[in-house]
């Protein structure tokens, strides 16, 4: 049974009730007066979650516990000599420790904190590590960053031999970024120039072959991604470019930046709209939306009889999409259907 410790003392006080003038007492965590019984203040103490047998009083059946690891984390049962940085360590009621006791258990908290907490897990320790890094340089929220740990987990205990614990984890998160639609979705070569600027020889290669090799562990349902998946980040990135501002003025247009970036999402819609799944012909999804933006903002300078804002360049810098990818699905595949 979990029960919170309360300690209950019935030991005499000095002071004097306010009321009558009798002796007071603390029972339990209030203040009271012995004789009136006047309740004169609380008293607040710092309590332990413990398991115990409230039939036996004995104090061998406490056991003073923690919650259990986490998902994405190394570290033991999770249980701390008082706090991680603490400098004075106190006992359960909160009194400091004596000097002779304060530095044997500073040793042990040191001890325990360099070595016994990441004993036999050294490598899942330095590969979540990894993970918690370009979880943040990558923005993964927390509910994706635990789906690839139990992902990375779940590999390591069906193979028997995994050939490289980085590019490993790289490939399930990626897994598991595009199973959440998450980041609209993360690609490939995003993930290993995260890992490459943290100095890891991670690349798009060794994700795709252990994404090959693993990922008849995984139960991969999920569907394959469109280009409305990528609409909205794409745009964004190329209303961020440090150029466009100056090309609006430059072109005599009066919109503003915001005010541009919703006309080219509602312009993109609609050729997409317009352009349905068998005339895609299986392209690349990702580099179809750079085309379609472009298009879009063709079509949309068409309407308004003034020139167009964007160029294949500005597009490709914002976006890491090469510029002849651009041209060729502009070309070849939406020119002919909407440019007449």
């Amino acid at each position: 049974m979990l029960k919170i410790s309360q300690i209950e003392t019935n030991r005499e006080d000095t002071g004097k009730c306010p009321e009558c003038g009798g002796k007071t007492i603390l029972n339990s965590f209030e203040k009271i007066c012995k004789e009136c019984g006047l309740v004169i203040n609380n008293l607040y103490r710092e309590s332990s979650f413990i398991f115990h047998d409230l039939k036996n009083k004995n104090s061998l059946s406490k056991q003073y516990v923690a919650l259990g690891e986490r998902t994405d984390f190394i570290g033991g049962l999770g249980s701390f000599i008082d706090y991680e940085k603490s400098k004075y360590l106190k006992d359960k009621s909160g009194k400091l420790l004596p000097p002779s006791e304060q530095k044997l258990f500073r040793r042990l908290k040191k001890n325990y904190a360099q070595f016994l907490r990441i004993k036999n897990h050294e490598t899942e320790y330095r590969i979540f590590n990894i993970l918690n890094k370009i979880s943040l340089y990558l923005n993964l929220n927390k509910n994706i960053r635990n789906n690839v740990a139990y992902y990375y987990k779940k590999i390591v205990k069906s193979e028997e031999k995994v050939i490289n614990n980085i590019s490993l984890i790289a490939f399930c998160i990626f897994f598991a970024s595009r199973k959440e639609n998450h980041n609209a979705p993360i690609t490939i070569n995003e993930i290993s120039n995260a890992f490459q600027n943290f100095g890891h020889r991670v690349n798009p290669r060794l994700i795709l072959r252990d994404g090959i090799r693993y990922k008849h562990y995984l139960n991969n349902d999920s569907l394959p991604h469109r280009s409305e998946d990528y609409l909205i980040r794409l745009v964004d990135e190329v209303i961020k470019h440090k150029f466009l501002k100056e090309r609006i003025v430059k072109k005599g247009v009066l919109w503003s930046e915001h005010e541009f970036q919703n006309k080219l999402i509602m312009k993109c819609r609609e050729i997409l709209e317009a352009l349905p799944l068998w005339q895609r012909g299986g392209r690349n999804p990702f580099i179809l939306t750079g085309a379609i933006i472009y298009l879009a903002d063709k079509l949309i300078a068409k309407d308004y009889d003034q020139k167009p804002i964007l160029t294949q360049k500005i597009i490709s810098e914002a976006t890491s999409i090469a510029e002849y990818s651009i041209r060729d699905h502009y070309v070849n595949l939406l020119k002919p259907i909407f440019i007449n």
